[in-house]
Order: structure tokens, then sequence, then C-alpha cells
């Protein structure tokens, strides 16, 4: 009877074991999924250039978005980690043929939109073109919160439009910088569907074991 106890104890053991094993490889997998998957498959579109966007319009909701951003207009709004706090996000005036883009930048590239909007004023100022292109790589959303007002004010009070100009271009769409997030997604959504393939194929090939060790047993 203790030797039917401890062969007993070792199957259930056994059992946990690799439940446990299957379990973490799918929650691992599916979270990371979850968490890169959205941004894997628009890294994976083929990318348009930013300085055709503006030149042509035709930004739409989920494009992938890269290239040299040619010249931008102020900086009209911030994002703040909490009230008080640095700014997590900086916010331009982005013009294109079809109304008017909001490009979403984080802090760390602040500084050199900075020196491309004062290229930009100096351009419109005596005609020297842009030198300071900034490289990007992200995509298009939906603008949110209160960035469609804060963008029609900027519109008419500091670029001279009139209210009903501002109102007929239409709900802005924001070009968020995401190169840093993109990367991430490139090697952690792949990991993630490694991670859930591999808990699927562990899982049948236990059941496959567990039935050849069934049938053993009964001696078919």
């Amino acid at each position: 009877m203790a030797a039917n106890w401890k062969e007993d104890w070792k199957k259930d053991l056994g059992k946990t074991i690799v439940g446990v094993v299957i379990g973490s490889l799918w929650v691992a997998g599916l979270l990371l999924l979850v968490a890169n998957g959205g941004k894997f498959w628009t890294a994976a579109k083929p990318g348009t250039d930013i300085a055709l966007l503006m030149e042509n319009g035709g930004a739409r909701e989920g494009m992938h978005v890269t290239g040299r951003v040619p010249y931008v207009y102020d900086c009209f709004a911030n994002l703040s980690d909490s009230e008080g706090g640095d700014a997590s996000e900086f916010y331009y005036a982005l013009p294109s043929a079809d109304g008017m883009l909001i490009l979403g930048v984080p802090a760390q590239r602040q500084e050199a939109v900075e020196a491309l909007w004062e290229e930009t004023w100096e351009y419109a100022a005596d005609g020297s073109l842009p030198d300071a292109a900034v490289a990007l790589e992200g995509y298009v959303a939906k603008a949110k919160g209160r960035l469609p007002y804060l963008l029609s004010e900027y519109l008419v009070d500091v670029l001279g439009y009139s209210q009903e100009e501002a109102d007929a271009m239409g709900e802005p769409l924001l070009i968020r910088d995401a190169a840093e997030a993109f990367h991430r997604a490139r090697i952690y959504a792949p990991v993630g569907m490694i991670l859930l393939t591999s808990g699927i194929l562990l899982l049948i090939l236990y059941l496959s074991l567990r039935k050849r060790h069934l049938r053993k047993e009964t001696g078919k």
C-alpha cells in the first residue's frame, strides 16, 4: 500500500508540475501578446512617409507612419504624469493638405522637435529651408480628450483661422511617435507567440504520452 501511495503521489506531482508549466506559458504568452500584439501588427504594415502625408493628406486611423518630419508648428499642449508633474508627451500642430494633424512626441524627443520648430519659423521669415528634420516612426490615432479643443483654440488664437475654418477641418488625427513601443513589440510579441505555441505543443505532447501510458496499463 505504501508503494501505491508513493506512485500515486508521484503521478499527482507530475500532473501538477506539467499543469503549472503549461499554464505559466499560456499566461505569459497571452500577456505579452495583449500588451504588444496591436503595435506589432501596426508596425508590420507598410510605412507611409510622413512628408508625403503632409503634402498630399490622406491620414487614416491605424496607419503606420515613417520617415522624417520636414517642418512643424507650435507645441500647443502637453501631457503631465500628474498634476504639476513633468510632462511625458508634447503635442505639436502639423499641417497637411487636408487639415491640421497633431504630432505627439515623448519628452525625450521634445528637444529635437523644438529645434525643428525654430527652423520652421526661420523658414517662414526668410525662406531658409529647415535642415533639422526629425526621424519618426509611429501610428495614426484619433485625437481624444481635450486635444481637439486645444488645437482648435490654437488655430484661432495663434494662427488666425476663423472658428468656422477650424471647425471645417473636422476631427483631428494624432500621429504618435511610437518608435520605442514598436521596437519592444517587435521583440515581445513574437516571444509571446512562441510561449503560447510552446504551451499548446507541450499540452498535446503530455496528453499523447498519457494516452500511451494508459494503453500500456490496460494492456490495449
